[in-house]
């Protein structure tokens, strides 16, 4: 028996939904396993993914707003501070104020911080070259171009230039909430 044009577009609707739902969860385990993999490294060194990505977004751009690290690192503020604390009672960053407005504070790599992330980096690098070994460098650069692709079209609604205007996903809490 023939299937209606109406039948085959529901079909292949399905289909599609169904390999992107399989994309999306593929691209879920892929992260955590990557994530999984860098976290043991990094608990070996004795130093935490949180203050990994303090020090590395620090090594990017020195100086950053307390609220800028936050939305960047995707940690509330209240996480962000706890973190912040830690890490100067490590000596590795400091708190100065902003040489224009004293309410803001500005987080800086202090010379032992610096240190510590330029010896991290090409470590972190290394690995993650082993994590993405399955692939050829054509591969990679292919992965690469097709998640800026997607990233991109995630910022831009489909019809616009314009970025989509939504706030940076909640971070989760470090600590679970109590039960009330």
């Amino acid at each position: 028996m023939a299937t209606s044009a109406p039948a085959r577009g529901r079909a292949a609707g399905r289909a599609g939904s169904d390999e992107s739902l399989s994309l999306w969860v593929r691209l879920l385990v892929c992260h955590n396993l990557m994530l999984s993999g860098v976290r043991r490294r990094m608990d070996a060194r004795v130093v935490t993914m949180s203050r990994f990505d303090l020090l590395a977004s620090l090594h990017r751009e020195d100086g950053q707003p307390l609220a800028t690290l936050s939305r960047r690192l995707l940690v509330t503020a209240g996480n962000l501070t706890g973190l912040v604390d830690r890490a100067e009672r490590d000596g590795v960053v400091v708190r100065r104020p902003d040489a224009t407005d004293r309410r803001v504070a500005r987080v800086h790599l202090t010379p032992k911080g610096r240190a510590l992330i330029h010896e991290l980096m090409p470590e972190h690098a290394r690995h993650v070259r082993e994590l993405l070994g399955a692939l050829t460098g054509a591969e990679r650069r292919d992965l690469r171009r097709l998640l800026g692709r997607l990233r991109d079209g995630l910022l831009t609604p489909r019809g616009s230039a314009e970025p989509h205007d939504t706030p940076a996903p909640r971070a989760r809490r470090a600590t679970p909430r109590s039960r009330r």
